[in-house]
């Protein structure tokens, strides 16, 4: 209801914001729940899967530990949650970004570059985090969790094997359907495997640290292995005709 010019001023009429509504509780609760979940997410990433206590993030995000758990019964709770909106979110970003559409007019080996590089760079990125989560998902006692987590992560995959299929012209694998599934789980295990490795994954070096020299090998792999167009090598001529 509108005051008249009669009317006395409401308390904190004319300062900054006084005329915005309050949040809801429901607002309120969302945003407890969010600052709950990045509070976890960073600590995971800073201290891993041992350290992210719920004393710990309930400091990390300026919350009673008691109001962790009003929020969530029990840590296992929270860290699904947080397991969820990142490959969630994820999976959200690369059916963007993976849109056949915005790769029509590039040669199929540009893309398998392009995407590799990619690949590599957001394991680089994010490493400590995603380790800590893989290993979450990977030693929990649940196996019903432990395939959804599973089923979870493959979804970003399939997208990228969906933008393959698309090119299966450009592939000279004589079974490209099964070529195609091979390498993208290929390049998906050997990403896994130097996130969750100390040290990398390839000899002595980091396999994650150099990612324009990573990213030719594998590409170079996965082009030679599916036979793309336009990447042959010549065939040396043998002895026999020289």
């Amino acid at each position: 209801m509108r005051h008249s010019a009669g009317d006395s001023p409401a308390p904190g009429r004319g300062l900054p914001g006084a005329h915005e509504p309050l949040p809801t509780v429901q607002e309120r609760g969302r945003n407890a729940v969010e600052r709950l979940l990045n509070a976890a997410e960073h600590t995971l990433e800073s201290v891993g899967l041992e350290g992210a206590t719920v004393p710990a993030i309930a400091a990390r995000a300026g919350m009673s530990v008691g109001n962790v758990y009003k929020r969530f019964p029990d840590k296992d709770s929270l860290f699904r949650a947080v397991y969820e909106r990142f490959f969630s979110d994820a999976l959200a970003s690369n059916e963007f970004a993976l849109d056949p559409a915005k790769w029509a007019a590039i040669p199929t080996a540009d893309v398998l570059s392009t995407l590799v590089t990619g690949m590599i760079e957001g394991y680089r990125s994010r490493r400590s985090l995603i380790r800590a989560l893989l290993l979450y998902a990977q030693t929990h006692a649940d196996p019903e969790f432990r395939s959804h987590a599973e089923q979870l992560r493959l979804q970003t995959l399939e997208l990228f094997e969906r933008l393959l299929r698309d090119r299966r012209t450009d592939i000279g694998h004589p079974h490209p359907e099964r070529a195609i599934r091979f390498v993208v789980m290929l390049i998906a295990h050997s990403l896994e495997n130097a996130v969750m490795s100390e040290g990398g994954g390839i000899s002595s070096g980091d396999f994650l640290s150099h990612v324009p020299e990573t990213a030719a090998e594998l590409s170079r792999i996965v082009n030679g292995y599916l036979r793309v167009r336009g990447t042959e090598r010549p065939r040396a001529l043998s002895q026999s005709r020289r």
